[in-house]
């Protein structure tokens, strides 16, 4: 198969020629959505402005992963159940912003709502656009399913594609719409198509009608499994539009790893997709933790050190609880906050082994996304040479170690600090705005 990989497009017209490639592999069949003018309105947008595309999901391969796999995108959500809408969202990183691509699979639905089945959509030879039934589905049933009466431009397209559907094709339509959202919404919408002027109330009609399709015991566990995106995001709703929630991503590494560096850029490409972020100390070494002096006070020569390193170990455990509270207020705000180091340093010291961290680690939230900056140990030892070379490679090797056991709640990130990479926080970027959009994926 053809290699499409792309390096941190800079341009939407490098994104929409690996996708529309990828679409075209092996003969599939893709279309457009929208208007005629949906494709060039998207190329000079500079904001989260989202481009649909429908395309049959039959052979060859899927083509969402080898999207992914050519750009350096992050998928926001995913709908695979084929009760309702099957569909892919995929930002990737511009310049100028983030550049969304949806892309719709088989069977052309509205939430519930069945408009058109994948073996009876058409698609004119020319420009990849829907036709005839396909368009009038595309065109004005599923924009007033989704709140909203289409202009004058996008009602015309459809009133030409609805001249062009032969009558049985219309019929069928019609049924299916009746079926979803009742005779009298269905009826409206024909007539429309028709060349009617559209009711202003007829998009809150038929969205009432698709709630109550949604609700039914049908369709009722499918609209539940999908409550995150059937839901308005309302005041949850981030720069892209869609529901964010807080995001934890907590860096780990030895002295010279490279963390700084890292969390500096991962701030910066944050920023340009619009997401607020915070930062955060969360190891051991800068005493920030007022049990630090305490421990060391009490470490004095001749007392009981296994006792009293016992002991701190369960001081640290309570005061790591301490500072996960401090971050209650950011992660409620949905803001990224990006941590140097994690309470994982809690095995290692003040007494390795200790119970206090297994109970720490369980008691604390995970955080949603680890990251290991990693290089050549030369390399490492180079920008700390203060450090035993032998003392670096043993941390970083505990901390290779620690991503194996997938501790994270979305995903375990290495980052490549040799320089070597073209870009490599390309996957830790995508993985952080995953993260702030999605479910957490795992368990604890």
């Amino acid at each position: 198969m053809t290699d499409y990989r792309v390096v941190r497009t800079g341009r939407r017209t490098e994104i929409l020629a690996v996708v529309t490639a990828i679409l075209s592999c092996g003969g599939r069949r893709w279309a457009w959505q929208g208007p005629s003018d949906a494709a060039d309105r998207w190329l000079a947008a500079t904001g989260p402005k989202d481009l649909d595309l429908w395309y049959d999901p039959g052979p060859p391969d899927d083509p969402i992963a080898a999207i992914r796999s050519a750009l350096p995108c992050a998928l926001l959500t995913m709908a695979d159940d084929p009760r309702r809408l099957r569909h892919a969202s995929l930002a990737v990183e511009t310049p100028a912003g983030p550049a969304v691509v949806d892309l719709t699979r088989g069977d052309l639905r509205v939430g519930p709502a069945l408009l058109v089945p994948a073996r009876e959509l058409e698609v004119s030879p020319a420009g990849h656009r829907l036709a005839r039934a396909g368009a009038v589905a595309d065109l004005l049933v599923r924009p007033v399913l989704r709140g909203r009466l289409p202009g004058p431009a996008r009602l015309a397209e459809t009133r030409a594609a609805w001249e062009a559907t032969d009558p049985e094709s219309r019929d069928r339509l019609r049924g299916r719409l009746a079926a979803a959202l009742g005779d009298a919404v269905a009826a409206d919408l024909i007539a429309v198509a028709a060349g009617a002027r559209p009711d202003p109330g007829l998009p809150r009609r038929a969205r009432l009608r698709l709630a109550a399709l949604s609700l039914a015991p049908a369709n009722a566990a499918a609209t539940w499994a999908q409550r995150r995106t059937v839901w308005p995001a309302g005041r949850t709703a981030g720069p892209l539009g869609l529901r964010t929630r807080g995001v934890v991503v907590a860096l780990v590494g030895t002295d010279g790893a490279g963390k700084s560096t890292v969390a500096e850029g991962l701030r910066e490409r944050l920023h340009g997709y619009g997401l607020r972020t915070s930062t955060t100390y969360f190891g051991m070494a800068r005493g920030n933790l007022p049990a630090v002096d305490l421990a060391r006070r009490a470490a004095r020569p001749g007392r009981d050190q296994a006792t009293l390193r016992r002991a701190a170990a369960w001081v640290y455990a309570g005061e790591y609880l301490w500072r996960y509270l401090r971050l209650v207020p950011p992660l409620a705000g949905r803001r990224v906050v990006i941590a140097d180091r994690w309470l994982y340093d809690l095995r290692e010291s003040p007494w390795p082994g200790s119970r206090a961290a297994r109970f720490a680690e369980r008691l604390l939230p995970a955080p949603d996304v680890l990251v290991l900056p990693d290089a050549p140990i030369a390399r490492i030892h180079a920008r700390k040479p203060e450090r035993p070379l032998a003392t670096q490679q043993a941390q970083q090797e505990r901390y290779r170690r620690l991503l194996a056991e997938r501790p994270a709640r979305h995903a375990e990130v290495v980052v490549d600090t040799s320089g070597s990479t073209a870009d490599p926080l390309a996957a830790l970027v995508a993985a952080t705005v995953e993260a702030a959009h999605g479910p957490r994926r795992r368990g604890r």
